[in-house]
């Protein structure tokens, strides 16, 4: 499913608020091999301004990590964060498929608060209408015109042909979302968004992005602990959440941002289980912040659910010499893996 679609050899690109990274996969007798992978830090807010100059900045960038990392095509695929798009779920009578995108489109003006001509939207089914079910599940993802729009003028300032764009928690569903039949959330905690999307088998049930993550965490620790910005992500990366370091001064500061999300992550699963009348199974966190110490056993404690970290790279074979840069690195490459798997 995308925003925007084509069909040739490819690679992934994640821009994201504090990095770019790309993956590039051969996919060969049902397995994945990795062709190329890498990234590269960009300074906080630069992905997100709309100046020509900053614009033309990343597309340097990019190009310089294409080229840098050896990627064999021009071809990408590339997603907006959650905060950039729109998702609603809707039921509509049983009908034939000739007709459901008729109805789809009708539910997308009820629903998706900008006018159909300004945004592009795709569609998928999440339960069929069955026995004497007469109505089916669909979720609806949307994204206006110009987010869609800027995306690909760096991409295309960066020589590259954009083939798909889709939101990013349909990336995390490919890359994390292989559950064996079980209810999974995955909560994807990166820069300065937090992205949670329910998941079964790759298929998306709810999804929600929240303005809460690792640099506000960062921000916070600065600000309440006198500490500059590059002190306070040292302190966070070195002690976490223990609450031996610092007199637990950091877990103490960081308490009232992850309480927000923790409320968020309830309010998802309480959702799930009224619409679905079911429960969440276990919680699967990815992004960047999702290695800060005792963060799992924290979560584990207030949700009382199975708490895993994700592993995009399983099902892909890489040469034995990357092996600890891929472990040194591997919840940051969640969304570019899915990416790469389109």
């Amino acid at each position: 499913m995308g925003i925007l679609g084509g069909s040739k050899d490819f690679f992934g690109i994640d821009i994201g608020a504090s990095s770019v990274r790309l993956v590039q996969l051969k996919h060969s007798a049902g397995r994945y091999n990795l062709v190329s992978y890498g990234g590269v830090n960009i300074p906080i807010g630069l992905s997100q301004s709309d100046s020509p100059t900053d614009m033309k900045q990343l597309s340097e960038i990019i190009k310089k990590l294409v080229k840098d990392y050896k990627v064999s095509t021009k071809n990408v695929v590339a997603a907006l964060p959650g905060s950039d798009t729109f998702t609603a779920i809707v039921k509509i009578p049983q009908m034939s498929s000739s007709d459901i995108g008729k109805a789809v489109k009708w539910q997308v003006e009820q629903n998706i608060p900008l006018k159909i001509d300004e945004i592009r939207y795709d569609w998928q089914m999440i339960n069929p209408a069955t026995g004497d079910s007469r109505e089916m599940t669909v979720m609806i993802f949307a994204a206006p015109n110009d987010k869609i729009n800027r995306l690909m003028k760096i991409l295309e300032g960066a020589d590259l042909s954009v083939l798909f764009i889709e939101s990013s928690s349909v990336a995390l569903s490919r890359s994390l979302g292989q559950t064996q039949g079980l209810k999974a959330m995955v909560v994807d905690i990166g820069a300065m968004t937090t992205e949670i999307a329910i998941v079964q088998d790759e298929i998306i049930f709810h999804s929600r992005s929240l303005p809460v993550a690792g640099y506000a965490f960062t921000r916070a620790m600065s600000q309440n602990l006198g500490l500059d910005l590059n002190q306070a992500e040292q302190f966070k990366r070195k002690f976490g959440l223990a609450k031996e370091k610092l007199e637990g001064e950091i877990l103490k500061n960081l308490q009232p941002l992850l309480n927000g999300i923790v409320d968020e992550i309830k309010r998802s699963m309480k959702y799930y289980q009224e619409q679905f009348n079911d429960s969440v199974e276990k919680i699967i966190l990815s992004g960047g912040s999702a290695r800060l110490i005792g963060l799992t056993a924290y979560l584990s404690e207030i949700l009382e659910t199975d708490i895993q970290i994700g592993a995009p790279w399983a099902d892909i074979s890489y040469p034995a010499s990357i092996q600890q840069s891929i472990m040194d690195t591997f919840t940051e490459y969640s969304t570019v893996v899915g990416l790469a798997k389109r």
